[in-house]
């Protein structure tokens, strides 16, 4: 934290709040920038994430390299190297990511960005089954009273695409919901396994296996050649969504929780849909139905619900890493 912030404690709280309204921004905007690469320009789905992945490795390269040698030890589980803590949390995300990459070709931006509020469902889940701590939370009316909003919003979102083209749907459906696991597993490992190091740290290691992991996955399953006739505004806008989403995001929202704690934090990125369908109708023309936008609002509400029922049994719990680099 910076210096005026100890002894501003008011212009601390400002810039945390303004820190997770830029988070907010960042992470909405992705599901639209995807769309575009994915839908609009007919990109390789796994090259676009490899590609993306690979500039946020290049922007945290140094940012190891300094802390590794600041560190040397400090902070960190004894015996345990953090390039070890972090196989685990790397793991996790590499499930969220390649799934959140391939769901463009199955789903549209809004949609995305309201499912994708499903993963603090799924952090707390995972919480209850790994952290000992978190199981009060199943005996809780808040607590199952959220999951069922949560999962009846999901229903009402899919209902109609799934009556009208079947399979289709249903793989966008399973492929968003994979990825929701795996960012809500990717939190709870991060709590487990990489409590003992900076978050700069522990994410730019975790970046850098995603990284070489992304790229050995598009070379075996995508079509890098696609990447061939891009313009230079599409590789303009595939470094920056890599440096929003996965660079720039992630350490608003980390200085957003340090200030102001993990629930507040997640309360304002529940906000985040509505960048994301803000954005895809006015630069994508996407919207949604009447009933998938009820669904929508079903999972954020039941995410809401979660989040209360947490800070009651658990006010200083840590919440969950953001999805959706």
């Amino acid at each position: 934290m910076p210096l005026y912030a100890m002894h501003h404690p008011r212009d601390s709280r400002v810039a945390a709040i303004a820190c997770l309204i830029g988070a907010m921004l960042c992470f909405g905007c992705i599901p639209v920038f995807l769309r575009f690469f994915v839908a609009g320009e007919k990109l390789d789905a796994w090259a676009v994430n490899a590609v993306r992945y690979a500039v946020a490795a290049l922007f945290w390269s140094p940012a190891v390299v300094v802390l590794m040698r600041r560190q040397r030890g400090a902070c960190a589980t004894p015996g345990r190297s953090v390039w070890r803590a972090a196989l685990v949390p790397a793991a996790m995300n590499l499930v969220g990511q390649v799934t959140y990459g391939l769901s463009p070709a199955y789903a549209s931006a809004p949609t995305i960005g309201f499912l994708l509020r499903l993963s603090f469902a799924f952090a707390v889940l995972f919480g209850v089954v790994f952290i000992a701590e978190e199981r009060r939370l199943v005996r809780t009316p808040l607590f199952l009273a959220g999951a069922g909003v949560c999962a009846g919003g999901v229903v009402t979102m899919f209902a109609e695409r799934v009556a009208a083209e079947g399979s289709v749907s249903l793989a966008g459906l399973g492929i968003l919901v994979v990825s929701t696991m795996g960012w809500g597993a990717y939190a709870v490992s991060l709590r487990k396994c990489m409590g003992g190091y900076p978050a700069r740290l522990g994410f730019g290691v975790i970046c850098l296996y995603t990284a070489v992991a992304l790229i050995v996955l598009a070379l075996l399953f995508g079509r890098p050649a696609s990447l061939g006739g891009a313009r230079g505004v599409v590789w303009g806008a595939l470094a920056g969504s890599a440096l929003l989403g996965i660079a720039f995001g992630q350490v608003f929202y980390y200085r957003g929780i340090r200030r102001l704690g993990p629930v507040v934090s997640s309360g304002v990125m529940l906000a985040q849909p509505i960048v994301t369908y803000t954005g895809a109708a006015a630069f994508l023309g996407e919207t949604l139905t009447w009933l998938q936008a009820l669904g929508g609002l079903g999972v954020v509400g039941g995410g809401a619900l979660l989040l209360a029922a947490e800070a009651r049994v658990s006010p200083e719990a840590g919440g969950p890493a953001p999805a959706g680099d």
